[in-house]
């Protein structure tokens, strides 16, 4: 018996809509875990470095990324609550509050993680105190996720299931709020448990979607080969 290559034009369609999704789906998962991989290293680098002051940096705050900086000011009259955060099983709320320096720069600053059962007007900062306060300058992307647009209110304290830039900026009115986050470190005063990191997941987790996407891609072209000539033997008996 004969045997020819003729899996079908449905097959055929299948195979050419799904393969090269699969293998884009590992690429891509490999570029990002290609970034994780840079931001960690850059972070595991400049973590080594002694603390800056906000007077030595030059140009913008972005171009400290993952440095330690110590800053003098106060904290202002806004804290918020970002809910449904994870720390060791326990769900509760990372602590944002806004800080003011000396030298007129506001920065957002992440305080830490602290337990739902909390009372929360206890979390709210001392306002008009000076003081010194030390942290990882991180980016400012979105935190938590929000499914519907979210409005803050005139309230000090406001639990919110997501924090950006643009919302935040919106609570400032005049004053120009610097473009990252300040991961305050464990020692400076108001701080709680600090849980951030500066990636949600290590590279070898997307290296291993990666491996996943290209074993389906594989497993799916064994399987038109298969199929394709299956087909025709049955067709033949």
């Amino acid at each position: 018996m004969v045997r020819k290559f003729q899996p079908g034009k449905p097959m055929i369609l299948f195979v050419i809509f799904f393969f090269p999704t699969l293998l884009y789906l590992g690429y891509w998962q490999i570029n990002r875990g290609m970034e994780k991989k840079e931001i960690i290293e850059l972070y595991d680098a400049n973590r080594s470095y002694t603390p800056i002051f906000e007077t030595e940096v030059e140009g913008t705050s972005s171009s400290i990324l993952y440095r330690s900086i110590i800053l003098e000011g106060e904290f202002l009259d806004q804290t918020y609550l970002l809910e449904n955060r994870l720390y060791k099983q326990k769900s509760g709320y990372e602590v944002y509050s806004l800080f003011l320096t000396e030298n007129r720069g506001l920065y957002l600053i992440n305080r830490g993680w602290v337990p739902k059962e909390i009372e929360k007007r206890r979390l709210l900062p001392v306002l008009e105190k000076k003081l010194f306060i030390e942290g990882v300058v991180s980016p400012f992307k979105r935190f938590g996720l929000n499914l519907y647009k979210q409005r803050l209110s005139n309230n000090s304290l406001e639990v919110v299931q997501e924090i950006d830039y643009e919302l935040v900026k919106s609570k400032t009115q005049t004053k120009e709020l610097n473009n990252v986050v300040i991961q305050l470190s464990a020692s400076s005063p108001y701080a709680y448990e600090p849980i951030w990191r500066p990636t949600e997941f290590k590279p070898s987790r997307h290296f291993g979607y990666a491996a996943q996407w290209w074993g389906l891609a594989s497993v799916l072209i064994i399987s038109f080969f298969i199929y394709a000539y299956k087909d025709l033997e049955d067709q033949g008996e």
